[in-house]
């Protein structure tokens, strides 16, 4: 029970952190082009034969634009920089995982519009205002992407090149679309997409009928990567069940 004790407390000292509004954000942006989706499905399935077994080592929000242009947004968010190390660590000792999301990355190029943003934004309370978000519970989120000052309330969270992420949550499109029209122009509605996510435990508990947790907490349930995935299928013909990957991202409502 001793030995054990370490790992308890790590994964609770973890959890406890994710629990906390987050205090750096990692983002990637993918800026899609319309018309090609039978081709990005084919990569994806192909990425996921390959990387599904490889592991990700740290939680993330995928969330999907509403408004505005095609956008995909990757999220993740971390409570200290002693945080962002530790799973900046844990990615680099899983360079097959890597190399794996470089190859899909480099297949799915001709099909953006614009290359991909990605990159570290920090947060700035002084320019905060209203509620803060944890990542949990509100599946809206609207971000108005600017270098000047924030038009309305939200968490700040700035890059190093100056751009700032104003961030605020919506429960329901309805009160989404309220918070659009005060963020300013450079605002969009960006919908949370389970299937696009890797959840916290404590995600799936604050809304079990969202992610799904009942097929998630089941040991022999399918197990997830992006937006697909891997289910037993009937058995064949000798007997072997099979697997099979499926699309799953299902309609936020």
């Amino acid at each position: 029970m001793l030995k054990l004790l370490p790992l308890v407390l790590g994964l609770a000292l973890q959890t406890s952190a994710r629990a906390q509004a987050p205090r750096i954000l990692y983002i990637s942006r993918e800026f899609w082009k319309s018309g090609h989706e039978a081709a990005l499905n084919r990569i994806e399935v192909e990425a996921a034969r390959t990387c599904i077994g490889l592991g990700v080592p740290h939680p993330y929000l995928g969330l999907e634009s509403l408004t505005g242009s095609k956008e995909v947004w990757y999220i993740n968010g971390f409570a200290s920089t002693e945080e962002l190390a530790q799973v900046t660590e844990a990615y680099n000792k899983k360079q097959e995982l890597l190399a794996a999301m470089n190859r899909f990355a480099q297949q799915r190029a001709e099909f953006k519009s614009q290359p991909d943003s990605e990159g570290l934004a920090t947060y700035r309370p002084e320019l905060s205002r209203g509620i803060e978000w944890k990542m949990v519970h509100e599946r809206f989120l609207v971000i108005a992407v600017t270098k000047g000052k924030p038009h309305s309330d939200g968490m700040v969270f700035e890059s190093q090149d100056g751009v700032r992420f104003v961030v605020t949550a919506a429960k329901t499109r309805t009160e989404a679309d309220a918070k659009l029209s005060a963020a300013g122009p450079d605002a969009k509605i960006l919908a949370v997409c389970p299937g696009f996510s890797m959840p916290a435990a404590e995600w799936v508990a604050s809304d079990p009928s969202f992610w799904d947790s009942k097929a998630q907490k089941k040991q022999a349930g399918p197990r997830r990567f992006g937006w697909l995935q891997l289910r037993d299928t009937a058995p064949s013909a000798s007997g072997t069940k099979r697997r099979a990957l499926t699309r799953t991202c299902p309609r936020v409502e």
